[in-house]
């Protein structure tokens, strides 16, 4: 569900498929509607009763456009985006709370991390045979975000005599210098390798897939930030309050800005996050369904766990139909479908990631993927 066609090597086609996401393990669809504008004691209590020690928070959208032809070779250009965060209920609690109510006590702010990516890719595969396609994707890296927060205590002396903070991150940024207007500059180059090999056992069909298997190398202006801190505050002396002036709180401002800059402008090697999947699909003799199907999907430097789906299929003429659940990878457990339309020359699909509109308690974000495919020529 969650991959493009695979077209059949003695088919020439060509095909759009396209992808938007956003997924979040913290505020379902309730609760988001409630957390916005002023939040009263209540509404504060509600976010931090939904948190758990670590919250992720996801988006993606994928566009891309594929050529397949019939003597097996295949050319493609896609448009990748994607965002991937995660972050502490301690955190929040001091966001929406302040450090007052946790005098005395030790907050562990990890985990704390952000990658954020954009890339296009110029694709050129092989269909071998039946069962082996392989492709290399050469790349054009656009932007990219990316730190890691590895230590982040934060203590308030139960007296309030003192703040201090124990830091340690590492950050890589690409030039944002007039971003909006340069969406699609050029900031990096890379290249990956992907392998898709099917084959099946009597009305077991089964697929292994490596997708993104590279790396990108963002260029010399990309910011790489290594910092490791500890920080003590406990107030400023004012002698005279009527003297008081910006130049009182230099030392102050000075140590933190020392902490900051401690970075280095220089290409920095990015590797993709790649995808590992196995897809398993059973044909069955039921008159209730017609096949039902296990997905196993891992994204490396992402997901803790791999994320595990189970679809049942039930086709009607020209017309399939899937429903499924996951649980894993980067989100809250869910519902998924798709529905596919396979014409004599038009293919059409639909599907989401996220179907749990009809259960808004269980609704943590939205997707929606969609496919089409025009066949020019098949076999006879």
């Amino acid at each position: 569900m969650t991959f493009a066609y695979f077209s059949k090597a003695q088919e020439s086609s060509l095909e759009y498929n396209s992808n938007l996401g956003f997924w979040n393990t913290h505020f379902n669809e309730p609760l988001l509607s409630e957390s916005y504008g002023f939040l009263d004691s209540q509404d504060k209590e509600n976010i931090l009763s939904a948190l758990s020690s670590s919250n992720h928070v996801q988006i993606e959208i994928d566009n891309e456009l594929r050529y397949q032809n019939k003597k097996g070779w295949s050319i493609a250009f896609g448009n990748h985006a994607a965002a991937f965060g995660s972050y502490s209920d301690d955190l929040v609690k001091i966001g929406l709370l302040g450090n007052s109510p946790f005098k005395g006590e030790n907050l562990d702010l990890k985990p704390l991390a952000l990658t954020a990516y954009h890339f296009s890719k110029l694709e050129i595969g092989y269909q071998w045979n039946k069962k082996l396609n392989t492709s290399i994707s050469l790349i054009g890296g656009h932007q990219l975000a990316e730190f890691d927060v590895t230590k982040a205590n934060f203590y308030t002396d139960e007296f309030t005599d003192f703040i201090e903070y124990d830091l340690a991150l590492e950050g890589h940024f690409t030039d944002t210098t007039d971003l909006m207007n340069n969406l699609f500059a050029l900031n990096g180059t890379g290249a990956a390798l992907n392998i898709h090999y099917t084959d099946s056992i009597d009305n077991l069909r089964y697929d292994l897939i490596i997708k993104d298997f590279g790396m990108i190398r963002w260029n010399e202006k990309t910011t790489n930030t290594f910092i490791e801190s500890q920080w003590k505050f406990e107030g400023v002396n004012i002698d005279d309050f009527i003297a008081f002036n910006d130049s009182i709180l230099e030392t102050y401002t000075d140590s933190i800005q020392d902490v900051l800059q401690k970075s280095s402008t220089e290409s920095y090697n990015w590797r993709l996050p790649t995808t590992l999947a196995i897809n398993v699909y059973q044909n069955t003799s039921s008159k209730i369904i017609d096949a039902y199907s296990f997905s196993l999907i891992h994204k490396t430097k992402f997901y803790t766990y791999p994320r595990f789906g189970t679809d049942v299929h039930k086709n009607f003429k020209k017309h399939t139909f899937s429903l499924g659940y996951y649980i894993g990878g980067f989100e809250k457990p869910g519902f998924q479908f798709a529905y596919n339309f396979k014409g004599k020359k038009t293919h059409f699909k639909i599907y989401s990631k996220q179907a749990n509109s009809v259960f808004p308690s269980q609704n943590y974000g939205v997707h929606l993927g969609f496919g089409i495919k025009r066949v020019f020529s098949t076999p006879k």
